[in-house]
């Protein structure tokens, strides 16, 4: 392996210190050696930048949780691997909780496991320093919005006609209408339509008409004269006119009560309103972009729509697709929530597990890209892969039920799962005996993990838990399985390719019923 990361070792015990010295310099690192926490300090003080820092959690004078406290004050980026003697779980909890990626027992026992944890903890927490430098440049490649909107993303074939449309109406002031899924990222779309418009120096206000009702969606919109109605005390600018010369995106546009419908056609015709008691006419320059998931077509013949706001709308029409079509997306989307929310809610970034991974990428996605959202969300807080495998077996078997709209409700809804406290990424527990399976229907692969059958129907019904932890444990085995194949058996290289520990390994092997070679 060779790599140009510089590692800084904090121990007072110099003989480890140097043996730690040679085994990482024979593995590519450079390093450095301190032989007290004060000392570590006042390298940093004087310009010393190491990508990760290996401390030891006892030493005399400034222990390794003061260091590490000092250390994220002076170096915020840095990334601190504990080094201790034993497990101590208060000292994991509290170094975990301080800002530590990682925390370790000190290697040196005869068969080399301790070499494989710590290395595969410097190369985790390089990966999560690499990741923490690509925020600055994720955000700039993605246009991300100052007001924290959601990127926009267009590496995948099926952006490609969206991104072309975009290009060619952004210069111009025709109306445009956004349609698509919910989830799918449309206001995305209205700003960057807006971003690369003459109009972007002007202000973007969205407006959601699904929010308020039929009086007080028309006075956020065009405004009201102060005593107008009851509470009126103050003259109120519009949304109309607070865009003015800028964009207006009408969000959920088919949720528009019909009593408002001719007034947001008279705008769009004479570019002119007035407001709720007011004779005055005031005048606006601006864009309108309307979206919607609702068949407007099927509305307009049943009189929910006006045919005539329809075509003034519809001038433009772009239809985003489903992230179910835009699955080269996920690996990007997945990094930017990551990053995103591990600053938000100050955990350290992580990457998911081959497992998690697969899972994320075969699941269908009803909720699109609100539903990923807010699953990164869970991972970041909860700290548990488990629990996200878990619930997305369980929206899977939703979904395999046909209850498809429930199974996006589910999962774009804030869970009432209480939230343990911070602590780093731990190997499930061992899950109960699996429930008896039934035969799977004919034409229906027995590893079709997209069709997975259904466990038998006991006196009492499904148990959807048991079933989920099931799936779970369905994809772990499959992921292992192919990982100790591909390594030709060999269990450290196959532990260190999922990124767990070769006792997390064979303990899991052992779970999921994998034989310890090919031959057993």
């Amino acid at each position: 392996m060779s790599t140009s990361a510089h590692l800084a070792i904090v121990d007072d015990d110099q003989p480890f210190a140097e043996y730690l010295q040679t085994l990482l310099r024979s593995r590519g690192y450079e390093t450095t050696a301190y032989d007290s926490g004060d000392a570590l300090l006042r390298g940093l003080r004087e310009g010393a930048l190491p990508d990760v820092v290996l401390l030891d959690v006892s030493m005399p004078g400034l222990d390794g949780l003061e260091t590490l406290r000092q250390i994220r004050l002076a170096h915020p980026a840095a990334q601190v691997v504990m080094v201790s003697g034993g497990r101590a779980t208060e000292k994991i909890v509290e170094a975990v909780r301080l800002g530590a990626a990682d925390y370790v027992v000190k290697p040196g026992d005869a068969d080399g496991v301790g070499e494989v944890a710590l290395e595969a903890a410097i190369r985790n927490a390089l990966e999560r320093l690499s990741l923490t430098s690509e925020v600055q440049r994720l955000r700039t490649q993605v246009g991300q919005d100052p007001d924290g909107a959601q990127p926009f993303w267009s590496s995948g074939k099926a952006m490609q006609p969206v991104m072309t449309m975009v290009d060619r109406v952004a210069d111009n002031d025709v109306s445009v209408l956004l349609r698509g899924e919910s989830g799918v990222g449309k206001e995305v779309i209205a700003r960057e339509i807006h971003r690369r418009s003459p109009r972007r120096s002007a202000p973007f206000v969205k407006v959601n008409c699904a929010a308020l009702p039929a009086d007080l969606l028309e006075s956020e919109l065009f405004g009201h004269e102060r005593g107008a109605f009851t509470g009126a005390a103050a003259t109120r600018v519009g949304k109309f006119e607070f865009a003015q010369h800028g964009t207006i995106m009408l969000d959920e546009i088919g949720e528009m009560p019909q009593a408002l419908q001719p007034k947001i056609l008279h705008v769009l015709q004479d570019r002119e309103f007035t407001k709720l008691g007011s004779n005055r006419t005031v005048e606006v320059d601006v864009r309108v972009i309307a979206a919607t998931n609702r068949d407007l077509e099927k509305m307009m013949h049943q009189g929910m729509f006006r045919e005539d706001l329809y075509y003034r709308l519809q001038v433009i029409e772009v239809h985003v697709p489903p992230l179910r079509e835009r699955r080269e997306e996920i690996p990007q989307l997945i990094e930017f929530f990551l990053l995103k929310f591990a600053s938000v809610y100050h955990r350290p970034p992580t990457r998911p597990s081959i497992v998690l991974q697969d899972a994320l990428l075969s699941y269908e996605w009803p909720g699109n890209i609100r539903e990923l959202e807010n699953i990164m969300k869970r991972l970041v807080v909860l700290q548990d892969e488990t629990l996200i495998l878990s619930e997305l077996a369980r929206l899977r078997t939703a979904r395999a039920h046909g209850d498809a709209e429930q199974a996006g409700a589910m999962a774009v809804m804030p869970t009432a799962t209480s939230i343990p406290m911070s602590r780093p990424m731990m190997p499930a527990a061992a899950s109960p005996a699996p429930p008896t399976y039934a035969a799977p229907p004919a034409g229906i692969a027995a590893n079709d993990t997209n069709s997975a059958p259904l466990p038998a129907m006991g006196a009492d019904g499904v148990n959807l838990q048991e079933l989920a932890r099931t799936a779970a444990m369905g994809a772990e085995k499959e992921a292992i399985q192919h990982a100790l194949e591909r390594f030709r058996w060999n269990r450290r290289k196959t532990a260190e390719y999922l990124q767990v520990s070769y006792k997390t390994l064979l303990n899991k092997m052992k779970e999921c019923g994998i034989s310890e070679s090919p031959s057993a």
